[in-house]
């Protein structure tokens, strides 16, 4: 019976890879492709999170900042699920999972220096003259629009995201000033 259950429980074999860097093994084009953003803003994505992504070990097997960061744009792109992204980027769906939440938290940290509403009347009044100027729109600040993001439904309460095309999604909203250019990914 014992051997039995040492069969049974026969764990997977660990399969280490090597420092893969994916900067440098994809053409700009492909990189847009798989991670929505080209190699320069890569690194610089890398360079602003760097600190809080760094793992203070020598482990040859610790995910560099580099590998974290294309791991969770990679996520983002694709709205696929943990399982799929490490199946192709050759990671475990548990460490996919762990990148994504830190390069989450890491970009949630720096969020203010990059978003903000104008504070100051001069702002205010300079963002109303962006918008009157060329479309004849007086006291706008910014426009608004919305987006769903497609999601694995939750276990939890998963009724609630549930949109209204019966897919599961998280609405998405985002305000852009005048000087922006409207994306649709």
């Amino acid at each position: 019976m014992a051997a039995l259950l040492m069969v049974l429980r026969q764990r997977k074999e660990r399969i280490f890879r090597g420092m893969v860097s994916h900067l440098n093994n994809l053409t700009d084009n492909e990189m847009k492709i798989r991670y929505r953003f080209g190699r320069d803003s890569i690194v610089y994505i890398c360079n602003i999170v760097g600190d809080k992504l760094r793992r203070s070990t020598a482990k040859e097997t610790a995910l560099t900042v580099e590998q974290q960061v294309c791991i969770a744009l990679r996520f983002y792109a694709s709205g696929s699920f943990l399982q799929v992204i490490g199946d192709t980027m050759g990671y475990d769906k548990a460490t996919v999972s762990r990148a994504v939440n830190d390069v989450t938290n890491a970009l949630l940290d720096v969020k203010d220096n990059f978003i903000q509403w104008p504070k100051d009347i001069n702002s205010k009044n300079r963002m109303k003259c962006g918008f009157q100027r060329p479309m004849n729109f007086p006291n706008v600040l910014g426009c608004i629009d919305c987006t769903h993001i497609k999601i694995q439904g939750p276990s939890e309460d998963e009724a609630a995201f549930v949109n209204r095309k019966e897919f599961h999604s998280v609405n998405v909203q985002a305000v852009c000033d005048y000087e922006s250019t409207y994306l649709i990914c």
